[in-house]
């Protein structure tokens, strides 16, 4: 069997392997790497201020279906503008 010491070693070995490989990257990132996860956040960013937006339009509650006229248009135009055709 081993021994404690040997397993307290082993543990320390990994440990500082662990601490040294997350500290430094293992290459810096190319130009299209970095444009590439601004894009994505930026998608991302947009794709949230939609789905806000989505939720408060839900919340306005509409009168009608209809938009109304303030009036009748036949009344408020003249007869030469909207056409002979018109009744």
């Amino acid at each position: 069997m081993f021994s404690v010491r040997y397993w307290e070693a082993v543990v320390l070995l990994m440990f500082l392997v662990t601490i040294f490989t997350e500290a430094n990257p293992l290459r810096k990132r190319s130009i299209s790497e970095v444009q590439l996860m601004h894009n994505v956040r930026e998608h991302k960013q947009v794709g949230d201020r939609q789905d806000w937006l989505q939720e408060k339009l839900k919340k306005i509650v509409v009168s009608s279906s209809k938009p109304q006229l303030p009036g009748d248009l036949k009344n408020l135009l003249p007869k030469n503008v909207l056409g002979p055709n018109t009744s």
